[in-house]
């Protein structure tokens, strides 16, 4: 039985923890990325520093997972929100907004 940070007792399985992680990551991939990725005229029309940070965002999410594991280690993660790479600025014109607009953990 694992503990969590605030104490608690934690229940899910390390296995079931990640494949929630990525399947949160993933749809922030889908969302948030593709919405500028997959439409050539609104990403042209990004500046290259913005197409830059959407890349280094893209490449922060692809890499969550592995961040997790190593702040929690053995211990599934289960208060993980705060530690999702902060999305660019830019993306406030977003349809759906920026999701945290708080700068996140930075460890």
């Amino acid at each position: 039985m694992a503990i969590g940070e605030h104490g608690e007792e934690i229940t899910i399985s390390m296995e079931e923890a990640m494949a929630k992680v990525r399947y949160s990551r993933n749809w922030m991939l889908e969302t948030y990325v593709d919405f500028y990725q997959s439409k050539p005229l609104l990403y042209n029309a990004l500046t290259q520093t913005e197409q830059q940070e959407l890349a280094d965002y893209r490449a922060s999410l692809l890499n969550w997972p592995e961040t997790l594991q190593e702040i929690y280690g053995d211990t599934p993660p289960n208060s993980y929100a705060k530690y999702q790479p902060q999305q660019p600025s830019f993306m406030v014109n977003h349809p759906k907004g920026r999701m945290f607009p708080d700068p996140p953990y930075s460890g």
